[in-house]
């Protein structure tokens, strides 16, 4: 259910494609484009993009079980080169059972959440604004033709 909402979000976001730029993407996650070129082309980018000509797109699939999981379909490469990280080293020595837990996916998760909640709250006080400016409005439409209404119908020619 989370992942559907996460999904119909993210279209909604793209006007309805499945593909999202690294600009749609900076703004979900906060990396800036030119960091996401970089990791890309380092490799180290943990999600999987698309190349469409000169530009690249990122699926709204492979972004969502990102920002759900902390994780992607991996490549063969990625398989290759994760055994070789010095960060497993000091956990194997600890617990040599179980492997380091990549857990930056969370702090993703954290900062999409806090940015739909803040985009959330702009709408809130928004609609709110919106409110109190149609009663306004209302209440000065009922208040002209109260008033102009008796003020044609006067017979004292403005005097009190």
């Amino acid at each position: 259910m989370v992942e559907e909402q996460l999904l119909n979000y993210l279209k909604e976001k793209t006007k309805g494609k499945l593909l999202m730029s690294p600009e749609q993407l900076a703004e979900e996650i906060g990396i800036p484009t030119k960091q996401q070129s970089k990791l890309r082309k380092e490799g180290r980018f943990p999600i999987p993009f698309k190349n469409i000509g000169r530009l690249v797109y990122y699926s709204i699939y492979d972004v969502a079980n990102f920002l759900l999981n902390g994780e992607t379909t991996p490549s063969e490469e990625v398989q290759e080169v994760a055994p070789v990280s010095t960060v497993t080293k000091p956990k194997v020595k600890k617990s040599p059972s179980s492997p380091v837990q990549d857990l930056s996916h969370i702090f993703m998760i954290r900062a999409f959440a806090q940015s739909l909640e803040d985009r959330a709250t702009a709408m809130l006080q928004l609609s709110d604004s919106l409110k109190k400016y149609a009663i306004s409005y209302e209440l000065k439409e009922r208040f002209e033709q109260k008033f102009s209404s008796k003020g044609s119908h006067s017979t004292n020619d403005g005097k009190i």
